[in-house]
């Protein structure tokens, strides 16, 4: 739309300029003319008065200097004409005009022209002028001309019909310009409303008083606009220019100072808007040439502020700031030129072709401007939608495109994802900024490589261009054209790696950056982009094996995602329909052959995927955040049975695995407090298990987290010992009351004598620190009988039992409680 507007208003420019250069060369038959002036400084003469000093007054050209404060009489002898009428008329004049016509000595005709009086017809407001009529007899026209400020007066005389043509010229090529200028800011004050743009609200109401104070100067406004709103416009044409100067600053506030300078250049401008305001307030009632005098002193300082301002714009601004240099550079000049006319310097009415050429190319270099500012906002806000604003890659959207352009082409391509480890680490310590500059470094590089490699190994074009792609803030993808080997991926695989693993700088340390990397091919993996890209995803997800640093899609990859969405979605429904399980494996006293209790083991059967084993479901749900409500779900249950075991067996102990995610939950605690009290239990009776890598996990939290748990009376556990790597310091530290020696040490410790020491210098070193030894896997006589050496405290395992439901398991209690001793009953069993 703007770009059409634009050229309009050339065209329009354009033809306005041919046909202001062209009216002279029409109006050049003008008849002569003599001049006579005499300046009346006391401004009460009258036209009697005037006759009788015709001796004094002198000889003067068409252009005559009006003083300010004085009226200047001029005497015009118009020779007889008795072919056509002769009119005598001026330029648009600010002040006021009386036209006396007399022959004969006798007064035939007056005419009066006074902008400001509201008494002034449209043809008089653009050109000022008396008709003489035909007669054989000389005229002489008297006229008295009082300005509001110094200005040139040009008297000239023309034929009738050369002066209806004079004049129908200029009031189409004034009301041409005027419409423009009143097109151009009611356009941009659309805009303004639309959008809610103040910016372009403030450019929209400088153009409209430049078409005010323009159509006042021409005298345009009478034939646009009601008597008394030109009358005003001329009246308080002072005070409308100095509001454009206002309206100009803040167009400036709002496009080049504003989020882009600091602050202290907006309080200068916003002080420099209410000096100027108060101006406008306070010349109002001042005489016009005081109000000339403020408008000299307003221009200069709000240009030499905007000269400024423009000087001052960051590197990335200055191609604007030059074009916002040329589109004021013509109204500079008209400004001068008007400025200089208004103080009598020069005439400026000679000017008057120069001077709507001027303003006119202003008007239409700020509505480019204006196209051209709203254009490139749209280039950058279509670069955001494309690009990643920090690092200017490509993004997820340009990648799909890219892709669908090979995919209809039929090409082969290979889709690499990798994801930097330790970027959001940086991020976090350093911020996003310091992040920014060290991954633009690091991609800076990877691009290098990446197009000497391609250029050097697989015969690429000279100027190809392996293109970076950023998805998110630490996913980044790059795509292979081609059919490639296996090798060939492998080497951008291990490129890549390379370059990350150089390090990122930070406070003065190289941190080894460490990749994801995922591959998939189109169309061994995918036929379609979504597809590619979800393949090129699951490997990512997908851990690589010993030592490769990369994983290409693998079809079971897809098949275990897919498992582990459907187990993630069905774990709240599960929660709330029961459908999980409480299982119960006992736990006897190896020294002395009784019950010691149980551990409570969770079972879920789904109903579609059957039973699924806790080592699946728990990392799934501590990923998703479930594990709060299946914690809470396995705690209440647990302590209800273990309530009615009590009953049974009241030296009964039981054992709860709690989650990582779980074990510094406040809310854990309330549960168990609130439990322990409504159902009685001897908090004593209660041991929470924790394995030996939370504990290495959160090494500086997990003593006040264990204290606070052995305050409520609740014994702690470190469970899977061993497969840690814990030192004996640390765990004294901990102060657990258990330690349970890991199953892979215990299931073959008949056959092992690694695991013989492991198990024997366990129960040493837990004794020591004051801690019972429980034992995993106990599944012979032969491990009950040696751990029974070694000294071991409790065991559980499937020599002793497997785990139970909790009918199954009570009816197991009622049977072993009753023994004095369990071991030779077990032998039997063996047996």
């Amino acid at each position: 739309m703007w770009s059409g507007v634009i050229r309009v208003l050339a065209v329009l420019l354009v033809m306005m300029t041919g046909l202001l250069l062209e009216s002279p060369a029409r109006t050049g038959d003008q008849t002569a003319i003599s001049l006579k002036t005499y300046n009346d400084a006391t401004n009460q003469l009258n036209l009697a008065e005037i006759r009788q000093m015709a001796t004094q007054m002198t000889e003067a050209s068409e252009h005559i200097k009006l003083q300010r404060g004085v009226a200047t009489w001029v005497r015009v002898d118009i020779p007889p004409n008795v072919q056509q009428e002769q009119v005598i008329y001026t330029q648009p004049f600010q002040g006021v005009l009386k036209f006396y016509l007399e022959r004969a000595d006798k007064l035939i005709q007056y005419t009066l022209v006074a902008p400001t009086k509201e008494l002034v017809s449209p043809a008089q407001a653009v050109l000022p002028h008396i008709k003489v009529p035909r007669d054989d007899q000389s005229a002489r026209l008297y006229i008295q001309a009082q300005g509001t400020y110094p200005q040139w007066l040009t008297i000239s005389a023309s034929h009738e019909s050369d002066f209806v043509q004079l004049f129908s010229i200029k009031v189409f090529l004034f009301g041409v310009e005027a419409g423009c200028i009143y097109f151009v800011a009611f356009f941009l004050l659309m805009m303004a409303v639309t959008q809610l743009r103040p910016g372009l609200l403030a450019i929209a109401g400088y153009v409209l008083l430049v078409a005010f104070l323009s159509g006042a100067e021409s005298g345009v406004n009478v034939l646009l606009l009601p008597a008394v709103v030109s009358g005003a416009l001329a009246t308080y044409s002072s005070q409308f220019f100095l509001l454009s100067l206002a309206c100009i600053l803040c167009f400036f506030h709002f496009f080049a100072v504003q989020k882009r300078l600091n602050e202290q250049h907006q309080h200068y401008l916003w002080r420099l808007l209410w000096a100027l305001l108060l101006v406008v307030c306070f010349s109002a009632p001042l005489h016009a040439s005081y109000q000339l005098l403020f408008q000299v002193i307003a221009s200069l300082v709000v240009t030499a502020y905007i000269a400024y301002v423009l000087c001052m714009q960051p590197p990335q601004y200055q191609l604007e700031a030059r074009l916002l240099t040329l589109a004021f550079a013509p109204v500079l000049v008209l400004l001068v030129i008007l400025m200089l006319g208004q103080l009598g310097v020069l005439a400026s009415s000679h000017y008057y072709v120069l001077n709507h050429t001027l303003l006119t190319g202003h008007i239409l270099l700020l509505a480019y401007y204006v196209y051209w500012h709203e254009r490139q906002k749209k280039l950058l806000l279509l670069q955001y939608a494309n690009h990643d604003k920090e690092t200017g890659l490509p993004n997820r959207h340009m990648l799909q495109k890219a892709l669908d352009g090979l995919q209809s082409t039929h090409q082969h391509h290979t889709l690499i994802m990798f994801r930097p480890k330790v970027l959001s680490v940086i991020r976090l310590n350093m911020g996003w900024d310091y992040a920014a500059m060290q991954l633009k470094l690091l991609l800076k590089k990877v691009q290098l490589q990446l197009d000497t490699y391609g250029r050097v190994t697989i015969a690429a074009e000279p100027n190809s261009k392996t293109q970076i792609y950023q998805l998110d803030d630490i996913l980044f993808a790059i795509v292979l054209r081609g059919k490639l080997e296996l090798s060939q991926v492998e080497q951008y695989a291990c490129l890549l790696a390379s370059i990350f693993e150089e390090g990122i700088n930070f406070k003065g340390e190289l941190l080894v950056d460490q990749l994801e990397i995922g591959v998939a091919s189109n169309p061994i993996h995918a036929q379609t982009t979504e597809a590619l890209m979800q393949r090129a995803l699951q490997a990512i997800s997908a851990r690589p094996l010993g030592t490769q640093k990369w994983h290409l899609f693998d079809h079971n990859d897809s098949l275990s995602l897919e498992r582990r969405i459907k187990v993630a979605s069905s774990l709240k429904y599960a929660v709330s329909q029961n459908q999980f399980t409480l299982y119960f494996q006992p736990q006897v006293k190896l020294q002395q052959g009784e019950v010691f209790g149980a551990e409570v083991l969770l079972r879920w059967h789904h109903p579609e995927l059957g039973v699924i084993p806790p080592d699946e479901f728990i990392p799934i749900a501590e990923a998703s955040g479930m594990i709060p409500e299946i914690t809470d779900w396995v705690v209440e249950q647990a302590l209800s049975a273990q309530a009615e075991l009590c009953h049974i067996y009241p030296q009964h102990i039981l054992s709860l695995n709690v989650s990582g995610k779980d074990i510094g939950r406040k809310e854990l605690a309330v549960q168990l407090i609130t439990l322990i009290s409504q159902l009685n239990l001897i908090p004593s009776q209660l041991m929470l298990e924790i394995t030996e890598s939370v504990t290495l996990a959160n090494e500086m939290d997990l003593n006040e987290i264990i204290d606070g748990f052995k305050r409520l009376g609740v014994k702690m556990a470190i469970d899977d010992f061993g497969t840690g790597y814990s030192s004996l310091a640390y765990l004294s530290q901990l102060g657990v009351d258990e330690i349970k020696i890991d199953k892979s040490f215990v299931m073959n410790i008949a056959s092992s004598a690694t695991n013989q020491t492991i198990c024997k210098a366990t129960c040493d070193m837990a004794h020591n620190l004051g801690s019972m030894v429980v034992a995993e896997g106990v599944e012979s006589v032969h491990s009950y009988q040696m751990l029974q050496a070694f000294g071991c405290d409790i065991g559980q395992g499937y020599y002793i039992s497997r785990p139970l439901p909790f009918d199954q398991y009570r009816d197991w209690l009622v049977q072993f409680i009753a023994l004095d001793d369990i071991t030779q009953h077990l032998a039997s069993e063996s047996n």
